[in-house]
């Protein structure tokens, strides 16, 4: 089963973000050893690192997607990696209308993180409930890195699952 996900970017121009998951092989070097759970966006291949959901709503209930893209310099990457998956991403699941968090990193591009949140409420990062969970010293220090970043929401306008032949 492979999904389709097609977005409306926020922002004063019309743009789309598409995004094909997939649980089939990714085509990058053997050396990575990335075989499974891919995210293609603009062109740009994804493995899936982490997923975490909070069990409140379904998948169906998420209208809108927030994204994080982003560079770390390689000397601070594994703690990078530490830092969102035993804090941020759970702190972030935590908070009302955050439904699930996935972070991936690019098979051969930059930025090379890309993080994605399903959102039942799209201003669950701006209410009290988000803005606590993203206080922390850890965050301040990690956040105070990235380079090359974009961050956007943008709104489901299509969902599909379909079956490969």
């Amino acid at each position: 089963m492979e999904r389709a996900r097609l977005f409306e970017i926020e922002g004063e121009t019309l743009a789309w973000l598409a995004c094909y998951e997939s649980q089939k092989h990714v085509d990058v070097p053997d050396s990575l050893g990335w075989t499974e759970n891919a995210l293609n966006i603009e062109g740009m291949a994804f493995k899936l690192q982490r997923d975490v959901s909070n069990g409140g709503h379904t998948q169906d209930e998420t209208r809108w997607l927030y994204v994080v893209h982003t560079d770390v310099p390689d000397d601070v990457a594994c703690e990078y990696t530490d830092w969102y998956d035993q804090e941020h991403l759970p702190r972030l699941v935590g908070v009302p209308g955050v439904v699930r968090a996935r972070r991936y990193v690019a098979c051969d591009a930059h930025p090379r993180y890309f993080t994605a949140y399903d959102l039942a409420d799209r201003d669950a990062f701006t209410s009290p409930q988000g803005l606590e969970a993203r206080k922390t010293p850890w965050t301040e220090k990690m956040r105070n890195l990235f380079s090359n970043t974009r961050r956007f929401t943008a709104r489901l306008i299509v969902d599909e699952d379909w079956r490969s032949p």
